[in-house]
Order: C-alpha cells, then sequence, then structure tokens
C-alpha cells in the first residue's frame, strides 16, 4: 500500500514552517526548536515532499522552505540508512506540474540531489518521467491550463542540472555492456530542439553540449545532424533579443566552441558562417554581454589554432579587429564601477580581509638537471596573489589573469597542464567588481592571439585605429588603446619596431595620466616592452638613453598614492629587472633600496605580496657580488623584511610570501645574513614542527583544524635557502637541534611522507643541498631516507614528477659523497627504478635529464652494478645527456658512465660488430664530442676510451662504418 500522510502531522509540519520564516527572533527560535525535533521522525522526507508537491493551499514560501528542507536532509543523508525514500521517487516529479514557479524550481533541485546519490542504477525512470514531462506540458498540472510549456521547461531544466552533474554515469555502458543511456538521451534532446518553447530548446542544447568535449560515440553519430539543427535554430532566433533566446544563442555558440575543440574537421566547412554569426552577436549593440562573452570565445579559440588562420582574411580582420577593440573599452557599469573603487582605493586605507586573495605558496618548477639552475624554489616565482588583471608582470600575455613567472623568465607552470583553459590565464583580477572573465579580457586575449600568428595582418588592420584612440580624451577609450598594444607586443617588437621610439616615450608620459586606470595600464603595456627596451641600452644601441627614463619612471610610480598602480608599478619593475641585465640595474642599486624601503612603510598587506616578489627578484639579480659591497645595502634591504617578520604571527599566511622572500634573500647574502640566522632558522624550525604536529593531531581529534601546508613549503624553503647561503657552513645551524625529537632530519623525514606533493618537493629539494654541503648529517638516517626517495620514485604519477625528479636529483647529489659502502646495498633496486624512467616515452625531459646524471654518478661506487646493465638504457641516456650544459653535474655523471663502460667496452653496447651496437656507441660518443669544456682530467679520460674503441673496432670500420652514425657537426672532433 502506498504512503499515506497523517492530516495533523502535514498542519503541524505548516505551523512549524511558517514560524521559521517569521520576523520574531523568539516565534523563529522556537520553530526551529521544533523542526529539530521533527527531523527524528523516519518519515520526515515524506512529509517534507508532500507539503512541497500536493498542498497547493499552502502558501508558496513554506511549500518552498519545505522543500529546501529536503534537499538539505537529502544531502546530508546520503546513505539513506533507515529511510525508505521509495515515495520521493515516486512522486516527486509531480512537483514540476505545479503552477507555481518556486515549486517547480525547488523540485527539479529535489530532483537532481536524489539522481546524484541514486543514478541510474537505483533510479532508472527517473530520466524517461523528466523527458516524458518535458514532451507532454501541462497535461495533469495542478492549474490545468495545458496552455503553456511550464512543467517541459521545470523537467528540462532538471535534465540539464543531471546531465551537468552526472556526464560521466549517463555516458556509460548499462546492462553488463551495450546501451548507453546517452544513446537514447540524445535522440531525444534532438527533438526537444523543435520544441515551440524557446527555453525548452535552449536546455536541449545545453544537455547535448555537456557530452561535446567526451567525444563519446553518442554524439559523434548525431553530430552532423546536431550541426544542421543549430545552425537552423541560429537563423531562427537571431531577432529575438528576449532573455530565453539570448540563452539560445549563448548556447550556440557554447556548441560551436567545443566542437571546434574536439571536431574541428567538421568545423571547416562552415567556418565563414560561424565567424560571421560570432561577429554578428558581438556587433549587436543591445546583446547580452553573455552572449557576445560565448561568441568572443569563439573567436580566441579559432585564433590560437594556427591551422586556421587561414579562416581570417584581411576582409574578416577589418570587421574583428575594430570589434575586439571596442570590446576592450570598460563598459559604462564597469567605468562607474571602477570609479567608485578607485574613490576609496588610497593607499593609506588599510586592506579588508575580503580584498586579499588566499594566497599560496609559489608553484615551483622541478629541479633541473643543469646545476646551475636550481629548481624554482627558493628563488621563486611570480606571486600566486598576482596584480590585477591589467597590470600583472610577465612577457606572456597576463594581463588579463593570473600570471605565474619565475624568476628566469619562463612560465612557472610550463611543465603543468594547467594552460589549458584562456580563462585560467587571464582570469585573475582583484579588484572584486571586475574579478570575473570578462568580455573586455577574452577580446584582449584574442587580440594578444591573432597578433602573435598574423602580426603583419593584424598591425595593418590595428595601428591606424589606435594611434588615433591611444590620444582620446575619453580616459575608458585611451586605457583600452593601451592595454591593446601591451597585447600586441611581441608583432610591435618583431615587425614594427620602428614605431617603439615614438611609443614608449609616450608611454612613460601617460604614467603622470589623471586616471589611476591609465597609469596602471601603461605599467603593465611598458612592461611587456621591458626587454626591447633594456636590450637597447646593453647593447649600446639608438635609442640606449630611453632606459633611464624608463625605468625611472615605473620606480617612481612604486609610491604612487593609489594602490592598484602601486601594483602594477611594482610588478613592471620585476619585469623590467628580470629583463635587463645586472649592469644596467646595479647603477640604480640603492635608490632601488631605498624607495624598496618606502614600499614596505607605505604599501598595505595585499601590495606587500607584489612588493616582496619584487624583491625577491631584484636580490637575485643583483647576486651576492653586488650587494656585498657597500654594508649599507643589507643594512637598507633587511630591516623592513625583518620589521615585518617580527609583526607576523606564525599562523598568519601573510608570513608565506615573506618566507619565500627571506629564503631567496638568505640564499643570496650568504653570510651577511649571519647576524639573523639562528633566529630565522629556529622559527622556520618551529614553524614546520608546529605543523607537522597539528596535521598528525587532527588525524585523531576531530576538533583541531588539519594545517595550511603553505607553512610547511615556505619553511622549507627558507630552511633550504639558509643552507644554500651559509653553504658548508650551515652544519652549525643544524647541530644546533640534532638531539632533538624535533630535529631537522626526523622533520624532514615526516615531510617525506606528507600527502601533499608540493611539501614532499620541497623536502627533497632540502635533501639535495643538504647531501652538496653538510652530507655527514643525513648518515644515521641514510637506510630510511633510501627508502623515501624509493617510495616516491616507485609510486610517480604524471602529476608528481616535479617531486620524484627531486628525489632522483638528491640522489645524484648523495651518491657521489658516500662511500660505495653505506650505498652498496640500495644501488641495484635504484638502478632498477631510473631504468625502466630513463626508456619511457612520456615522461618530462628534465626528470630524463636528473635520471642520466643520476646513473651516471651511481657509476662512480657501483661501476660493477651498472656495467652489465649498460645496453639497457645507454642509448636514451645519451640522447639525454648529450646537451647538458657543461658542470660538475654533468661532469660526474659523464665519469661515472666511462667507468661502467671501461668495464664492459664491447657487450655494454650489444656488440660493437653489429649495427645496432655501433649506433648506441656512436650516440654515446657524440656526448664527448659535444662536451665544450672539459678539464684535462675529462679530456685523458676521452682519449683514452676513444682510442679503446678505435683499437677495438679497427681504423677503417670506425672512419667508414662507426662515424657515419655520429652527427656530422660532430665527426672531426672524433677524428685524429
Amino acid at each position: 500500500m502506498s504512503w499515506q500522510p497523517d492530516p495533523q502531522a502535514i498542519e503541524q509540519l505548516k505551523h512549524i514552517f511558517r514560524g521559521t520564516l517569521s520576523t520574531n527572533n523568539e516565534e523563529r527560535r522556537l520553530a526551529n526548536d521544533a523542526l529539530t525535533q521533527a527531523r527524528e521522525n523516519h518519515e520526515f522526507e515524506n512529509y517534507l515532499l508532500t507539503l512541497l508537491v500536493y498542498d497547493t493551499t499552502t502558501r508558496a514560501d513554506v511549500r518552498a522552505a519545505a522543500g529546501m528542507n529536503l534537499k538539505n536532509s537529502i544531502m546530508k543523508n546520503k546513505d539513506g540508512q533507515g529511510i525508505d525514500r521509495s515515495y520521493l521517487m515516486s512522486n516527486v516529479m509531480n512537483g514540476l506540474r505545479s503552477s507555481d514557479a518556486l515549486v517547480r524550481n525547488i523540485t527539479g533541485n529535489v530532483i537532481t540531489s536524489l539522481f546524484s546519490i541514486y543514478g541510474l542504477d537505483h533510479w532508472s525512470s527517473a530520466l524517461s518521467d523528466l523527458l516524458q514531462l518535458a514532451q507532454q506540458g501541462n497535461l495533469g498540472a495542478d492549474n490545468g491550463s495545458g496552455e503553456d510549456f511550464k512543467t517541459q521547461e521545470a523537467a528540462m531544466s532538471a535534465l540539464a542540472k543531471i546531465c551537468e552533474d552526472s556526464f560521466y554515469e549517463l555516458s556509460r555502458e548499462a546492462n553488463n555492456g551495450g546501451e548507453r543511456p546517452l544513446d537514447y538521451l540524445m535522440n531525444e534532446f534532438l527533438k526537444l530542439m523543435d520544441s515551440p518553447s524557446i527555453k525548452v530548446k535552449a536546455f536541449a542544447v545545453h544537455c547535448i553540449n555537456q557530452f561535446i568535449l567526451l567525444n563519446t560515440q553518442s554524439f559523434l553519430v548525431i553530430l552532423d545532424h546536431y550541426l544542421n539543427k543549430i545552425f537552423t535554430l541560429a537563423q531562427e532566433t537571431d531577432a529575438d533579443k528576449s532573455s530565453l533566446g539570448e540563452e539560445l544563442k549563448k548556447n550556440i555558440c557554447t556548441s560551436f566552441l567545443w566542437i571546434l575543440e574536439t571536431r574541428p574537421d567538421k568545423m571547416v566547412p562552415h567556418l565563414d558562417g560561424v565567424i560571421h554569426y560570432c561577429t554578428h552577436l558581438m556587433q549587436t549593440v543591445d546583446q547580452d554581454e553573455a552572449v557576445a562573452l560565448e561568441a568572443c570565445e569563439f573567436m580566441l579559440a579559432l585564433a590560437t589554432n594556427p591551422e586556421f588562420s587561414r579562416a581570417f582574411t584581411t576582409e574578416k580582420l577589418k570587421t574583428i579587429l575594430p570589434l575586439l577593440l571596442t570590446k576592450m573599452v570598460y563598459s559604462e557599469e564597469e567605468i562607474m564601477s571602477i570609479e567608485l573603487s578607485d574613490d576609496r582605493d588610497d593607499t593609506n586605507m588599510a586592506d579588508k580581509d575580503e580584498d586579499i586573495k588566499p594566497t599560496n605558496a609559489k608553484t615551483k618548477d622541478a629541479r633541473t638537471a643543469n646545476g646551475s639552475e636550481r629548481r624554482d624554489n627558493i628563488g621563486g616565482g611570480g606571486s600566486n596573489n598576482e596584480a590585477n588583471s591589467d597590470s600583472n608582470k610577465g612577457n606572456d600575455l597576463n594581463g588579463f589573469g593570473n600570471s605565474k613567472k619565475s624568476v628566469n623568465g619562463n612560465d612557472a607552470n610550463a611543465d603543468d597542464d594547467s594552460n589549458d583553459d584562456e580563462e585560467e590565464e587571464y582570469d585573475d583580477d582583484d579588484d572584486e567588481e571586475i574579478g570575473q572573465w570578462t568580455l573586455r579580457k577574452c577580446a584582449a586575449a584574442t587580440l594578444d592571439v591573432l597578433s602573435e600568428n598574423l602580426a603583419q595582418e593584424v598591425l595593418l588592420v590595428a595601428l591606424p585605429i589606435l594611434q588615433e584612440r591611444i590620444v582620446s580624451e575619453h580616459w575608458p577609450v585611451r586605457e583600452a588603446a593601451i592595454l591593446a598594444f601591451g597585447a600586441m607586443s611581441l608583432s610591435f617588437t618583431k615587425f614594427a619596431s620602428d614605431k617603439l621610439p615614438q611609443l614608449v616615450p609616450f608611454l612613460v608620459d601617460r604614467l603622470q595620466d589623471q586616471q589611476p586606470r591609465v597609469r596602471q595600464i601603461t605599467c603593465w603595456t611598458l612592461s611587456r616592452y621591458a626587454l626591447w627596451v633594456s636590450q637597447e641600452a646593453h647593447e649600446g644601441g639608438e635609442y640606449a638613453n630611453y632606459f633611464q627614463p624608463t625605468f625611472q619612471s615605473i620606480v617612481g610610480c612604486v609610491l604612487d598614492s593609489k594602490k592598484v598602480v602601486q601594483e602594477a608599478a611594482c610588478s613592471a619593475l620585476a619585469s623590467f629587472i628580470e629583463e635587463s641585465d645586472s649592469s644596467l640595474i646595479v647603477f640604480y642599486l640603492e635608490p632601488l633600496l631605498e624607495q624598496f624601503a618606502k614600499c614596505f612603510q607605505m604599501y598595505q598587506r595585499k601590495n606587500l605580496i607584489i612588493l616582496y616578489d619584487c624583491v625577491q627578484t631584484f636580490v637575485e639579480k643583483m647576486g651576492y657580488e653586488n650587494l656585498s659591497y657597500d654594508p649599507k645595502y643589507t643594512s637598507t634591504l633587511l630591516p623592513p623584511l625583518l620589521q615585518r617578520w617580527e609583526l607576523l604571527d606564525d599562523d598568519d599566511n601573510a608570513l608565506w610570501p615573506l618566507l619565500e622572500c627571506m629564503a631567496s634573500v638568505a640564499a643570496t647574502l650568504k653570510e651577511l645574513f649571519a647576524p639573523y640566522a639562528v633566529p630565522v632558522y629556529d622559527r622556520a624550525l618551529r614553524i614546520l614542527s608546529n605543523c607537522i604536529l597539528m596535521d598528525q593531531n587532527c588525524q585523531t581529534d576531530p576538533s583541531i583544524d588539519i594545517p595550511e601546508k603553505d607553512f610547511m613549503v615556505t619553511s622549507l624553503d627558507l630552511i633550504d635557502g639558509l643552507v644554500q647561503g651559509f653553504e658548508y657552513q650551515s652544519i652549525d645551524l643544524i647541530q644546533r637541534d640534532l638531539s632533538s625529537s624535533n630535529d631537522l632530519l626526523n622533520l624532514l623525514l615526516a615531510c617525506f611522507e606528507d600527502y601533499n606533493s608540493d611539501v614532499r618537493q620541497s623536502a627533497f629539494a632540502l635533501l639535495g643541498d643538504l647531501a652538496i654541503y653538510v652530507i655527514d648529517v643525513l648518515k644515521p638516517y641514510l637506510h630510511l631516507i633510501f627508502l623515501s626517495i624509493g617510495k616516491e620514485i616507485t609510486n610517480r604519477s604524471s602529476e608528481t614528477f616535479p617531486v620524484y625528479n627531486n628525489a632522483i636529483w638528491a640522489l645524484g647529489e648523495m651518491v657521489i659523497r658516500l662511500s660505495e659502502q653505506e650505498t652498496k646495498p640500495y644501488l641495484e633496486n635504484f638502478i632498477n627504478l631510473l631504468v625502466p624512467i630513463l626508456n619511457s616515452q612520456d615522461t618530462e625531459s628534465t626528470v630524463l635529464e636528473n635520471c642520466a646524471v643520476t646513473l651516471g654518478r651511481i657509476g662512480l661506487i657501483g661501476s660493477e652494478v651498472i656495467a652489465p646493465r649498460l645496453v639497457e638504457f645507454i642509448l636514451p641516456w645519451s640522447k639525454n645527456f648529450v646537451h647538458l650544459d657543461d658542470n660538475e653535474e654533468k661532469q660526474t655523471g659523464l665519469q661515472g658512465m666511462i667507468k661502467s663502460i671501461s668495464l664492459n667496452p664491447d657487450n655494454g653496447f650489444g656488440g660493437l660488430n653489429t649495427q645496432q651496437g655501433r649506433k648506441r656507441l656512436a650516440k654515446f660518443l657524440e656526448v664527448l664530442a659535444n662536451y665544450q669544456d672539459a678539464n684535462s682530467e675529462l679530456q685523458t679520460l676521452f682519449l683514452s676510451l676513444i682510442t679503446n674503441f678505435k683499437s677495438l673496432i679497427g681504423d677503417d670500420a670506425w672512419n667508414n662504418e662507426l662515424l657515419k652514425f655520429v652527427d656530422p657537426s660532430l665527426r672531426q672532433a672524433l677524428t685524429f
């Protein structure tokens, strides 16, 4: 028998909900207490559904409150233990028939919540019931009209949410294979695209969109039919300016975008029409901005793919480029918001907590095999809390979003797969009112890509427009033109450098513009030309005298009264320091230090993050030699940093960028940092210890908050900076606490086991530096350290490559400083782990290089273990070793490999009389021939080895058969 509610209980529940909605505090409190008690009833959800769906005489807000409580109850009790929800699943669809929009909407939320838990396996009728309602309209609805599409639309809304949340489940096979729910759904959605309701059509397209990126067969088989339908819809709805018509247009543009990304071949025949459609949507004056943004997204995706460059003919560019430049101008709504924001953007006003985005320790590159190029762990990249969207530093166009730049000018995310979404590249505006991905940002990003791929064509069309707009009296037009010059910097530098002698001084003048947003964007745009300005000066070019006024003007702007300009100027200053030769910057060393000191006094918390990064960049560029020249340099630099250090508590997130900055300063200043080393080291160790202890305790005590891992990362990095700075003398710091259970080594061992990859990455970086300078402190813990390294390499994944790369590098630093007796028990296992990595086809180059160096270094102490295995990896070893920079790492790695080869000169290459063996030897000989800076010891080794191989092979075979496999440019070095 079907469940039936108790009418008295229903009345009670209605009374409770009316009380929860009361404006009287006491009445509301009593009602909430009663509601808490009512939840104990195991039929509570059934009553809530009855009130939501069937009680048509009750106020809509009471029914809505019951519905929201029902949704919350379902999500809170996902396991459903002790709850029979068959009544819910059998009756909830009826709520979609309600004449009340609020009831329909909340019913849809309840349906999607139930489906997210039970899915097709336990609620197989859900999709068919929704589709049936979507197709039949309001028949049987409680208003009985049957004259509109409210039920259809409500059912489609629920279906759309289910498709969003459960697209993977819907695309999998059901009933032990063979059937895919999506096959059925796709055909039904195609039919619903013919609905008389615009809203149903929009939902149908939205549903299909959720599956395009999966590239599933269920979609591919209907793709041609679907394209025909959306082209028809695009034509039919062109004149529809209603909100529903706009939603449909937006969804159509999304379809075009995602089909372009997954099946571009299907878009090629229609590109002209789609470009015209998207351009038209962007041109329409009263067009909804969300629609124009989606249309612009398609243009951006099309421009990003070089294969489609031909689609942007000169005639099309004459329409598209002026449109993009217009859309880069702030809208009236944005201007009002900006002006309100700038009125309160005074440097003397403290930042509110909500003004400061959460910061993270910097994204770090894995340590490269090049010994002179350490992992970006201490030197740091750009702050993760970068400047306002239009003022970030960087030579990639991140003036519209999150710029993560390392100090050597490379993208700090270069080895990540984090650049797939253009929105992520440009979407990090710190101003709340313009913090989202906007049409302005998308237009700027599109201009950037077009100017890179079609530089000359874009310049021809855009330059005359920009020359007119950059002198506009209307500041938003002027600002957008300056932004465009920044976006097009690569094409200007390459194909219109004759314009730069006029442009750069003009931009310098604009740093005095009355409008702060113009000053802000000018800082960013000038940073895009920093390389040209600095090269002219360094190389003594015709415009060498541009550097001084440009650089000094940027330096002056860091003390602007507006915080948005400070932020942009500080980022631009860091870019100029990065791009310029140190000989140019050293002239300004003392004035810069004094300016930084003033900034520390002036900046609020948000801009201090940018300032730390700029100081880091400056310190690393200047280096020890310049900063140690005069004692007053350190006496100017350190006090402001140490003052901030003293002001911040151990649990303040603002410590993270400061710790990273201090790490770089300590590593650079070396003994000049000695007066501060002990308290800094002790505090870093304390923070690290406290975080590890909290992490352990929160596993058993839920009342203890999980610690922020960035405290551990930055503490490890700071200790690493001290070790790098004090080198062999760092033993004096470390030995002070070796008797404690919380000494550095025990904490380091705990960090090796941490689940957070950034923690382990920093820990293995520190391990490598400890091996270089204080190997003796590691010896009591060798077994545990080697186990941790082995575990990290064994459990490697594409996501953890920076971690196991550092582990491999640290291993290489250890083995060349330990005795054979200390390492022998572990060498064979490590070789078994490293050889498969070196032979892999999909591993990052830095990992392969570190792997090659470490295997070579193992040969120094374990050549008898390496020699029998040479044939397994000597070819990839040589390919990854040959182009490494000549340094100590390469030297020791090569010495170890030569020692191993000498034990097995023939079999190590698989037989020197075979063609394959000679190819392997040829690749190895290229390593020797390409070594540019070999010392006398290495040269003797090379000569001895080559002579030995010539005698084994014979002069004729050497000259006529072996050398033909050697790169022609290197043969001469092997002929004597």
